[in-house]
């Protein structure tokens, strides 16, 4: 199984520089937050961040009234510098000189290997920043537009050295107004882009694609009204023969996920289960879950993440967010964690700010993290085969994961996944061969001995309060 940590190199370089005493750079990131990574089985750092960010589109976030507000807010003596506009608007993809530069990223990339940890940067293929060189040296790279369109649609287009260009979006929302969107129906951009990939793979082992769903053919081009040569697999196919073993990973809405799986992406963001474990239908839940393994082992799973709010602050109550955190972590994928999220901090760190508002976090989400972790370092979950444990009773709100390894104890979790308490049973999957013990593993209780024929006729048997959850190891009885 893979685990990823999401850290944004900003917010971390500043509490850095304070325990320091100087300005740190990559250089600075410990051995031992890498070995503690590790330790608790994490195969990825993603690091957000380290792109920079230019003045112009810094400008537009520090006049952002209402991320100002947010922040004089959450931030104590708030005050100017700590924006720093979003990272996802980059200048260049020359790593930020205030992080050491490319250099520190090469050394920073070394140490990770010899934990045992892989590094992953974002890749921000739909539009640059509003100081991105190309709006001098390429015009021909981005939307451009006219006055007639400016004066029509002011949030929509700007002025940049003398033309007009389309500011970048999603249809669903209001245009990026720090951003420039490049056309995708100029073959040389494509190529520049694939070129930019394939430099940014040379850095590290993996690539995020920010919102990698827009440059699908079909939204590109209802979007933007031009044709597009298809990109996605021209570009991973590239990337990918100049870097062998270069993973990537798509964010991505809309249900278009299996689409850019089979375009190449070795895992997509699941939204939906998050949405589905935040709305409490089990139902839907177990429906999202019987897709085929196939999919689901290239799904990306989280609670939170830096477009998300804090996962703490959107499941209110700890035992809702400790099943639905359990259950991400129980079904196949890739589990994303983010910086914080561990200790259950409530309050959103911007993207645009390089200050994490202060918080004690939660001792509750504390041990509920813990808790997962001890669940994924079982044999079976790291190595082992999913079955999705389907309950006895349509009607009822049971989520069961069994993980078997041969010649090793299986794990299974059970989470009601309501708001109400609950008896029932799951149905047992493989193991109704054999007579089992069951072990509870967050619990000193006496093992549970169930006959095959019981578990065949009746299932898994479990009484659970409001998303309660318990968890075995399973030892068959000889």
């Amino acid at each position: 199984m893979q685990q990823l940590y999401e850290l944004n190199v900003r917010t971390w370089r500043t509490e850095r520089s304070f325990e320091l005493g100087r300005p740190a750079t990559l250089d600075d990131l410990p051995e031992i937050m890498l070995d503690q990574l590790v330790e608790h089985g994490f195969t990825w750092l993603y690091l957000i961040g380290v792109w920079p960010t230019g003045p112009l589109a810094r400008e537009v976030s520090l006049r952002d009234q209402h991320l100002r507000a947010y922040l004089s807010g959450v931030l104590p003596d708030f005050r100017d510098d700590d924006v720093c506009g979003s990272p996802f608007m980059p200048e260049s993809y020359t790593v930020d000189p205030a992080l050491g530069g490319d250099a520190a990223l090469a050394r920073l990339r070394e140490r990770a290997r010899g934990a045992g940890i892989s590094l992953m940067l974002d890749f921000i293929p739909n539009h640059v920043g509003l100081d991105h060189p190309w709006l001098g040296e390429h015009p021909d790279y981005f939307i451009q537009g006219d006055d007639g369109r400016l004066a029509a649609q002011p949030d929509a287009w700007c002025r940049l050295q003398g033309r007009v260009y389309a500011h970048g979006r999603d249809p669903f929302f209001a245009p990026w107004k720090n951003s420039v969107q490049l056309d995708y129906s100029n073959p040389r951009l494509q190529e520049t882009m694939i070129q930019v990939a394939s430099s940014i793979a040379a850095r590290c082992d993996g690539l995020r694609c920010d919102l990698a769903m827009l440059l699908l053919k079909d939204v590109f081009e209802n979007t933007w009204k031009r044709p597009m040569p298809p990109f996605w697999r021209k570009c991973l196919d590239r990337v990918r023969s100049e870097h062998p073993g270069t993973l990537f990973m798509a964010e991505v809405y809309w249900n278009r996920e299996y689409e850019l799986q089979q375009a190449g992406f070795d895992f997509t963001f699941d939204k939906i289960l998050y949405d589905r474990l935040l709305s409490g239908d089990a139902e839907s839940v177990r429906g999202h879950l019987r897709a085929t393994r196939d999919y689901q082992k290239h799904c990306v799973r989280f609670l939170e993440n830096h477009a998300e709010q804090r996962a703490a602050a959107r499941f209110t109550v700890p035992e809702h967010h400790r099943g639905a955190l359990l259950i991400t972590g129980m079904v196949p994928g890739l589990l994303l964690c983010n910086h914080g999220q561990d200790d259950g901090r409530r309050l959103h760190a911007s993207n645009h700010a390089n200050r994490r508002p202060p918080e004690e976090g939660s001792a509750a989400h504390r041990e509920a993290y813990r808790d997962l972790m001890h669940l994924l370092s079982e044999p079976a979950r790291q190595h082992g085969i999913w079955h999705l444990l389907e309950p006895n009773g349509h009607d009822s709100p049971l989520v069961g994961c069994l993980w078997t390894l041969q010649g090793h104890h299986a794990v299974v979790l059970v989470v009601n996944a309501s708001g109400h308490p609950t008896q029932g049973a799951v149905q047992a999957g493989p193991l109704v061969e054999r007579d089992c013990q069951l072990q509870q593993c967050f619990a000193n209780a006496q093992p549970l001995q169930l006959k095959a024929d019981a578990l065949r006729s009746g299932g898994l048997p479990v009484s659970l309060p409001p998303w309660g959850s318990i968890a075995y190891r399973v030892m068959p009885l000889r």
